[in-house]
């Protein structure tokens, strides 16, 4: 059945959260993840050639390693989504979101009625009906569980970014730097006044509205500068991981 959401206890808390975001489904990873101690494993469906069933597989996987299984989709469908929440998935991180009313949507679509549209059937996450949870108590626990993250990485989204941030049911704001500044007009990064600008204020809105922000970071020491900033939801990518760790083995 589905369980508690560790990482967004911790968030609610104000700890702050340390995943990985991977173009890999497989288990072993997802797994490994988990035991060396991070909080969450993001399985990449935007960019990544990742089937449902393999997503399913990472969400049995992290369930027995303690690791929260969430997931970023490649498109924007609340059936979609119904399906990863159905598996397992704790939560969504969806890109491509350029306004209130699709943040909206994506809220509806990973709660049950009456605060979302989110259909109810027998799956993984509810013991197919057969488990201890009357229904009741399976919706009512869900809604609790899930994490409701909009991507920012559409320039238009901040005009309607104070309104986003006080939406209900939106549980943190996930920052995409590169995919901001491509749309922006800078192909070589968000190490651009504008870009940093936009970001900042960003932040700013999200924590004033007591929300969780998350930013990539790889490595330690960008990950510290990024909490520094106002993240507290800090994503490494499985290449950027594998690569530091190559270049420091290699240093001898």
């Amino acid at each position: 059945m589905i369980r508690e959401n560790r990482t967004k206890i911790k968030l609610r808390r104000g700890d702050t959260v340390y995943g990985m975001i991977s173009l890999s489904a497989d288990p072993l990873l997802a797994e490994w993840c988990g035991l060396v101690g991070f909080d969450f494993y993001m399985l990449d469906a935007e960019h990544g050639a990742i089937t449902l069933a393999q997503a399913e597989n990472v969400a049995r996987a992290c369930e027995g390693a303690n690791i929260t299984p969430l997931i970023r989709p490649g498109i924007f469908d609340p059936k979609l989504i119904l399906q990863y929440l159905d598996m397992g998935m704790l939560g969504v991180m969806q890109p491509g979101l350029k306004n209130a009313a699709e943040v909206r949507t994506l809220v509806s679509a990973v709660r049950y009625p009456p605060r979302g549209a989110r259909s109810l059937g027998p799956s993984r996450a509810n013991d197919f009906f057969i488990g201890q949870m009357t229904q009741a108590e399976f919706v009512a626990f869900a809604d609790e569980q899930i994490l409701a993250l909009p991507q920012f990485e559409e320039p238009e989204m901040y005009d309607e970014l104070a309104e986003i941030v006080q939406i209900e049911g939106v549980d943190g704001i996930c920052i995409g730097p590169r995919d901001l500044a491509l749309a922006m007009g800078y192909p070589d990064g968000a190490n651009h006044r504008p870009a940093q600008a936009l970001i900042k204020e960003a932040i700013a809105l999200a924590r004033g509205a007591n929300l969780a922000v998350g930013m990539p970071a790889s490595t330690g020491a960008l990950a510290q500068r990024q909490i520094q900033q106002g993240a507290n939801f800090i994503m490494v990518s499985t290449h950027s991981l594998m690569q530091q760790g190559a270049k420091d083995f290699l240093k001898g």
